[in-house]
């Protein structure tokens, strides 16, 4: 069979679309409101965890109302949007008085000339100079938390908090100036539609009081209020406990093959959680009123768990409408749908209690998802006592640790290593050994996300070919990218083509010259072989030597593709497939109605697939 290759559906490839992934979450970013600080949650202490009490910042207390009496108008850069009607923020510069990024690069200079100070010596509340990445500049700021060899503080002229190592003493003459950040209000919910890093903006009214500006967003005028920003809780972060290297942990969950959740099984650290929980516990149950209000992203709130049937607390993580929420547990590794009728407000004092959990990277790791056997094993091993160990001298040591299995002296990192090594990578191993024609992969037997009925989804239309529709998720983030290197690094050793069974899920190669993940649709000798891809949507009439045999490393990486039908009468004709071509690779809002028998078949209703065909 020396036929070439029919490929149907748009020009794809799984590079473009990794590059549209990250593009669209960038885009997300910035228009919805979302703290975007997990990296200052979980941190380890290298010290006993001492109460906080909630205090409030001297710089971020003075009044700043007369930089604007004078001021007919200027440019606010928005830094971290904290709900869809409040956002905080900085002016860059007045249109009629100072340019506030040329004092803050001297600020900057002048406290980069001073001494440096010693982590260790630093408390919750001081003020400080800190070095801040993101703006390659060093700025004023009050310490939130001393997290090991690194410190989270509250920028108090950009308003949000970061993580930092380079902390230097603030020269005198910057310690009395108000802080140049502000809390930014609208007069209505209008922050997730903010596009925009900065906006031009015309003072409206001031006094000592109030302050309110008219902030100019394309032609719309958007009625905002300043007040003084202090950070919360939620902005500033939580820690984990005390943290050595060689104390001893329990494993609580395998993430992917190269991460766990683990906590520490120290007796004394045993009890402090022990007992934290059953404050909280009670406090909850005593003060069980809702929250009455909708929650703030991020915010650290209470509820009645139902994976746990215990009261815990978490972070409210993301808002799929009518008032439900996804939370991320504070003190165990979960996540849960919760609404907002069933929240309790906390205290600083629960709120501010330390995370209960770890998550750490495994040493000599491979990044792969969860396969074969290590789930199995996994389970026999949680609750089990491990020793942790770490490079202490480094900032970032505990972020990499390896894990001992005390009981059998075995160390769990390596035989979670030698259950996922792919077999082409293997020390006399050859490609062939795995082209077993007797088994052979199904649909079935792939990692796959169903779609849950009656739910609401965004995917794109790829292309549509006797009667089906085939639709695209847009989760081409790390896991595809990873499945792409796998792919290309099995592709390179084995060079046989193969020619797969009816329903066998097999490798077929694309226009692009990338090889795919595929299911044989139909195969007649002497025919080409129809196929689609599992992960991209096209649908292709392959010659054998453009298909190669699965192996079984591969399963383990979610799909992307659903085949739907759609639930009308609409008869699709010749014209109206001529339409659907015009609009192949676009993006469109459907509704799953049911589950058509597993494998992905899906009957579902589309307006915008409907008005098409109209």
């Amino acid at each position: 069979m020396n036929r070439t290759s029919i490929y149907i559906g748009p020009n794809v490839s799984g590079r473009s679309l990794i590059e549209e992934s990250k593009q669209s979450k960038i885009n997300n970013k910035m228009m919805h409101y979302n703290l975007e600080n997990d990296d200052l949650f979980g941190r380890p202490l290298s010290t006993k965890w001492e109460k906080l009490k909630k205090s409030e910042f001297e710089l971020n207390c003075l009044d700043f109302y007369n930089r604007f009496e004078n001021c007919s108008g200027g440019e606010i850069k928005i830094e971290k949007k904290l709900s869809p009607n409040m956002f905080t923020g900085w002016t860059t510069f007045f249109n009629d008085g100072d340019n506030i990024q040329d004092i803050l690069k001297i600020i900057s200079n002048d406290i980069e000339c001073s001494d440096l100070l010693d982590i260790d010596r630093l408390k919750y509340g001081m003020l400080v100079g800190a070095f801040d990445s993101a703006t390659n500049l060093y700025g004023r700021g009050y310490v939130t938390l001393v997290a090991g060899n690194s410190v989270n503080i509250a920028m108090s002229d950009y308003g949000r908090v970061i993580n930092t190592t380079k902390i230097r003493e603030l020269p005198n003459k910057h310690t009395k100036s108000p802080a140049y950040s502000f809390k930014v209000y609208t007069k209505g919910d209008h922050v997730p539609q903010l596009k925009n890093a900065s906006y031009v903006f015309k003072v409206h009214s001031v006094n000592p009081e109030r302050i309110v500006l008219i902030m100019f967003d394309e032609n719309k005028e958007i009625k905002v209020q300043l007040k003084k920003w202090q950070p919360t809780i939620e902005e500033s972060g939580v820690p984990y406990i005390d943290f050595k290297s060689n104390s001893s942990a329990e494993l609580l969950k395998l993430k992917d093959m190269n991460s766990v959740f683990i906590r520490s099984k120290e007796k004394h650290h045993f009890d402090f959680f022990f007992s934290s929980w059953n404050n909280l516990a009670a406090y909850c149950y005593k003060n069980s009123q809702p929250l009455n209000r909708e929650p703030l992203y991020g915010e650290i709130i209470g509820f009645k768990s139902t994976l746990t049937n215990n009261y815990v607390r978490g972070r409210i993580h993301k808002f799929f409408g009518n008032s439900i929420y996804s939370v991320k547990h504070m003190d165990d590794p979960f996540k849960e749908n919760i609404n907002s009728s069933e929240m309790i407000e906390l205290q600083f004092e629960y709120k501010s209690m330390p995370v209960s959990f770890l998550k750490v990277g495994l040493k000599n790791a491979l990044p792969y998802p969860i396969q074969f056997h290590a789930k199995y094993l996994v389970e026999h091993v949680i609750g089990v006592r491990l020793s942790v160990c770490f490079d202490e001298a480094k900032a970032e040591g505990w972020k990499y640790v390896d894990l001992n299995i005390t009981l059998v002296k075995e160390n769990l990192n390596s035989i979670l290593y030698s259950l996922v090594e792919p077999l082409w990578l293997k020390d006399n191993a050859t490609t062939d050994s795995m082209d077993d024609i007797a088994t052979f992969t199904k649909y079935m037997d792939l990692s796959r996300i169903e779609l849950v009925e009656k739910s609401v989804v965004n995917m794109k239309f790829v292309v549509y070919h006797d009667g089906v529709f085939y639709m695209r998720d847009k989760c081409f983030g790390k896991s595809f990218s990873l499945l792409s290197d796998m792919i290309k690094e099995y592709c390179s050793l084995s060079l046989n083509p193969y020619l797969p069974h009816i329903d066998e899920v097999c490798l077929g190669q694309f226009p692009d010259g990338m090889w795919y993940r595929v299911i044989c649709d139909q195969m007649k000798p002497g025919e080409l072989v129809k196929v689609h891809s599992v992960d991209l949507g096209n649908i292709a009439y392959l010659n054998s030597r453009n298909i190669k045999k699965l192996p079984a490393e591969l399963l383990f990486h979610p799909t992307h593709v659903a085949l739907c039908i759609l639930d009308n009468s609409i008869q699709i004709n010749e014209k109206n497939k001529e339409l659907l071509e015009k609009y192949e690779n676009t993006d469109c809002e459907l509704t799953i109605v049911k589950s058509l028998g597993g494998k992905n078949h899906y009957l579902f209703n589309c307006p915008f697939i409907e008005e098409v065909l109209q």
